[in-house]
């Protein structure tokens, strides 16, 4: 069994299972009792693995996952909001769509000449001049705010696209907790420790998700490289590969929508 495993366990158990002295029933019973007890309990990501296959028999595996399936855990969490990520990416896409389309239509293009620290105004963007969205982002330099006349400087794969990126994991978690608070109220409240009577608004999702996001990313036990709240990066990463007609098909509609309303 892994360290990472059995050091969550009493001592004593620790010891029963070193020595495999513990039986199936005893070892099952102690890790639905920890299931209830300790929300932190790191179990599910080792039974897709054979850690626990030496020591349980499979209708006791059976049974501890089937209690998996009816307590809110940290662990539930993070593997139901790392599949959501997936389940979601037209959100994603389609915000990422939007923005481009609105710069092709309505965003004059700029360069920034480092001699004369000066800029000139270049048109439009041509959509014909690129393949992939990388390809745009490389030649996305610079914009000019022309309110206050200021040259704000944008990373070719860090600007627009980052903040798009880091606003759909936010906005998919904030939106799971929405959806189990409405279909297990009781086990959400019990689970974020809140008053029974409580009717939460739209901030009060805000705080929770950010506090499970900050969790995630900081003290969550399981060393994940795919840890979705670093995600943001490889989705840039896919998103800068799609053609940029594609985007602009599926983004125009909602830019021209967002032009009427500014």
């Amino acid at each position: 069994m892994k360290k990472s495993l059995l050091r969550q366990f009493p001592r004593q158990i620790r010891e029963r299972i070193a020595d495999h002295t513990i039986e199936s029933y005893e070892l099952r019973d102690t890790i639905l009792k920890l299931i209830d007890k300790k929300p932190m309990f790191i179990i599910r990501v080792y039974l897709k693995s054979d850690d626990l296959s030496d020591y349980l028999e499979e209708k006791d595996i059976n049974l501890i996952k089937s209690k998996l399936n009816s307590v809110l855990t940290y662990e539930w969490f993070y593997f139901k909001f790392k599949k959501k990520i997936k389940e979601k990416m037209d959100y994603f896409i389609k915000e990422v769509a939007e923005s481009f389309a609105y710069i092709i239509l309505f965003e004059n293009k700029y360069e920034y000449n480092e001699e004369s620290e000066s800029i000139s105004k270049h048109g439009n963007y041509n959509i014909n001049n690129y393949n992939e969205l990388g390809d745009f982002m490389f030649d996305f330099e610079t914009m000019l705010n022309g309110d206050n006349d200021y040259l704000n400087d944008i990373d070719n794969k860090s600007s627009f696209l980052d903040n798009i990126a880091i606003n759909y994991l936010h906005n998919t978690l904030k939106q799971l907790l929405i959806d189990v608070y409405e279909q297990r109220k009781e086990e959400f409240i019990k689970f974020f420790k809140l008053e029974g009577s409580t009717q939460l608004n739209d901030r009060d999702f805000e705080e929770l998700e950010y506090e499970l996001f900050e969790f995630f990313d900081t003290e969550f036990p399981i060393h994940d490289v795919n840890n979705p709240v670093g995600s943001a990066e490889d989705l840039v990463s896919q998103i800068l590969k799609t053609d940029v007609k594609l985007l602009f098909s599926l983004g125009k509609d909602g830019a021209l929508q967002k032009n009427k309303q500014l």
